[in-house]
């Protein structure tokens, strides 16, 4: 488990999930206000009993470390909760995603005499559970067992706390689940939003919103992990709550035991707070071709939970954005009919300003009339006072909502444990609750007045600006935002060859370019071919007949049958999409850059050498290679960011395989592909089998069984298919 560092409320993010079919939806009839009074109008309830929550021991362990006890004897369990100051904000200048490789690898990387495997083993025979996370400010380690397993399990858990030894093959496993999230941050249009408007908010080198890219992690060495976990994690700098089965006495004495070696060194690090600026108030675009819909998202700066003003806030941003009856969705979607769900909400946060967060999702030809709607509703609640009956819906909202604070042990002690780490009264939610009682029209028009104005927004839409109704800059100057993902840093500078290398590196691409057919690579226009292909899925091993038409330069078209069924994947220039049945879709960017890649190695790197006798390519042999226990001449071309390596056989100049990077489920891979069984035709030396391999394993081998050169194409299957 692992923490977000900055996350919407719940309902948020259901609303934004519900954005997909946002474009062609068709919007409810408003509610008819004549209506007659029904008999449930005419209900009345008594007020809701006061709830009553458990009560909590305060201890210390004598090594300093804050105790949170809460006896429950509902059940035969018991439950564990450590929180230890240093988070994204703890991470050393350089070292950006430490904080987020710590959290994949605490759990995982094992503890004491433990490996991460034996203890998933351990935990699993007894029923019980340790896992870790990451916020901004604080690391968690969590758990839970059985009471007959207390003794059992509680020192693995304090092991997990305090000795963890980060095992080397789990900090790459770690590296390669985070390379594979880098990989595919941009696939979805949702998370780019989030992600770039925090980052516009905050600022892109803040803790709050920072990014780090697959150089950072590059940079990172389990000496980090030890050294952070050294620096942070500390008795004197830990709260550890502890709730179920058990009397406090016989509690505190087994924490005593289990934690009682551990001992804080010297003066806690100290974790300088993340300075927050407002930004400027800004217009920004990304531009996203591969979606049928304009996300919009709109942001400030907002505040602190414990800020006076937070409790009409709270109720003002509920009254604007906060559900289904709420001034901006009845707006939108309602009455305009624009889209099929739109918002927004004040996210506050503990120890530092929060925001206020606004959004919508509609067809790119009513982009800007969307985008001015909402900046609208947010005008109008600044210039009058709300009805009594909003006031009234949102407040009853809130307070009846209240009892869920309490409705088990373990929410209670998670936020007295928060309230205990930020420095918060424990009785901090009664006096919110007080405070919104008491919020009057007069606040909520006050608040809006103060910490809202729409003038002061920072504004993006991810989609389609050809399409949009209206330019965007209609509403403001337009700064257009960059997500590509950079490229791993390659091994190979060009600017560090010989000029000698390059001679022979040259030489080498063009005599496998001769051997391959120069006269038919130079006419090369298209080439159909049909086969069969075994690979390994993430669902497992599977046979494929694959048909593909390949248009040099950059077009393509895989039609593939499946065990599922059948499956039609297009690259066109830098589109692509994936039809299977009726149903189509965008391709994720991580799978139409994976596309655009292949295409240089496609047919035994047809398209790579055509380039080559055009002299548009920069290689260099970088010396011997060994494929599959042969030596061979490796030759590096470099391709835009990225390199591919092709391996000759020495004698011959025989081209016999090709590696480059890869996209797999786990991210960034070097795969090397074999090729095999050369025949020609029409002048063209195509391999009809090869096999590729990624990490040594084979992940696919394909075997053709027709090939047609410039035989032509039909321009049919490239057609996009319309939206449904």
């Amino acid at each position: 488990m692992k923490t977000s560092r900055f996350a919407l409320p719940a309902a948020a993010a259901l609303a934004l999930a519900l954005l997909a079919p946002a474009a062609h939806a068709q919007a409810p009839a408003a509610a008819d206000a004549t209506r007659p009074p029904r008999p449930v109008d005419a209900l009345k309830f008594p007020k809701l009993r006061d709830v009553k929550a458990p009560q909590v021991v305060r201890e210390r362990l004598a090594n300093g470390m804050k105790l949170l006890l809460v006896e429950d004897h509902d059940l035969p369990r018991v439950s564990f909760r450590a929180v230890v100051r240093g988070g994204t904000i703890a991470e050393p200048a350089g070292k950006a995603g430490l904080a987020e490789l710590f959290g994949e690898v605490h759990r995982t990387g094992g503890a004491g005499a433990m490996t991460g495997d034996q203890m998933d083993e351990f935990l699993e025979r007894l029923g019980g559970s340790v896992e870790t996370g990451v916020g901004d400010a604080y690391g968690v380690v969590s758990g839970s067992t059985l009471v007959e397993h207390l003794d059992k399990v509680l020192p693995v858990f304090a092991d997990v706390v305090m000795k963890p030894t980060f095992a080397e093959d789990k900090v790459d496993l770690g590296k390669t689940h985070l390379r594979g999230a880098i990989a595919r941050r941009n696939d979805e249009v949702m998370g780019i939003a989030q992600r770039e408007l925090l980052k516009l908010v905050y600022g892109a080198d803040s803790p709050y919103a920072r990014q780090f890219e697959y150089a950072d992690l590059d940079r990172l060495s389990r000496e980090d992990l030890v050294g952070f976990h050294k620096a942070h994690y500390r008795p004197d700098t830990s709260i550890l709550a502890v709730w179920g089965d058990f009397k406090v006495a016989d509690m505190k004495a087994r924490l005593e035991k289990a934690f009682g070696g551990w001992t804080a060194t010297g003066m806690a690090p100290a974790i300088a707070r993340p300075k927050v600026t407002a930004p400027p108030p800004s217009v920004n675009y990304i531009e996203k071709k591969d979606v049928e819909q304009t996300f919009i998202m709109a942001g400030q700066l907002g505040m602190r939970l414990d800020d006076p003003d937070y409790p009409a806030v709270n109720l003002m941003s509920d009254i604007l954005g906060g559900g289904f009856a709420s001034r901006i969705f009845v707006k939108v979607r309602t009455e305009k009919g624009l889209a099929y769900t739109a918002g927004g909400w004040a996210v506050p946060a503990y120890d530092h300003p929060g925001a206020f967060f606004f959004f919508t999702s509609t067809k790119p030809a009513s982009t800007v009339e969307a985008l001015t709607t909402v900046l609208d509703e947010i005008a109008k609640i600044r210039a009058a006072e709300v009805t009594d009956d909003e006031l009234s819906r949102v407040k009853d909202a809130y307070l009846n909502s209240y009892a869920f604070e309490f409705d088990s042990t373990a929410k209670v002690v998670n936020r007295l444990q928060l309230y205990e780490f930020y420095g918060y009264p424990a009785d901090f939610n009664l006096k919110l609750r007080a405070a919104i009682e008491k919020v009057t029209k007069a606040d909520v028009l006050r608040v809006a007045q103060t910490h809202l104005d729409p003038a002061k927004l920072t504004i993006l839409a991810v989609g389609r600006q050809d399409q949009f109704d209206k330019p965007l800059d209609t509403v403001g100057k337009v700064h257009v935002i960059d997500i590509t993902i950079p490229e791993p840093v390659a091994a190979e500078k060009l600017a560090d060859v010989t000029p000698e290398a390059v001679t022979k590196g040259k030489a080498l691409l063009l005599k496998a370019a001769q051997t391959m057919g120069e006269p038919a690579l130079k006419g090369l226009v298209d080439v159909t071919s049909e086969g069969t292909s075994a690979i390994e899925s993430p669902m497992g091993p599977m046979d494929l007949k694959v048909k593909t038409t390949f248009v040099l330069p950059d077009r393509m078209v895989n039609e593939i049958s499946t065990p599922m069924g059948a499956m039609v994947q297009v690259l066109d220039g830098d589109a692509g999409w994936i039809k299977m049945g009726p149903q189509s879709q965008a391709l994720p960017d991580s799978a139409l850059g994976e596309m655009k890649r292949g295409l240089y190695t496609e047919l035994g790197c047809a398209r790579l050498l055509k380039e080559a006798l055009a002299g548009t390519l920069h290689a260099f042999l970088l010396g011997s290679a060994d494929l599959d226990g042969t030596k061979v001449d490796d030759v590096v071309v470099a391709l835009g960011d990225s390199s591919v390596h092709l391996y000759f056989a020495p004698a011959s100049g025989e081209l016999l395989g090709v590696k480059r990077t890869t996209q797999t489920e786990q991210g960034p891979a070097d795969a090397v592909e074999t090729f095999a069984a050369w025949q020609t035709v029409s002048g063209l030396r195509v391999p009809f089998e090869s096999v590729q391999k990624v990490g040594g394993e084979v992940k696919a081998s394909s075997k053709l069984t027709s090939v047609k050169v410039n035989a032509g194409f039909a321009e049919e299957l490239f057609k996009k298919p319309e939206p449904k």
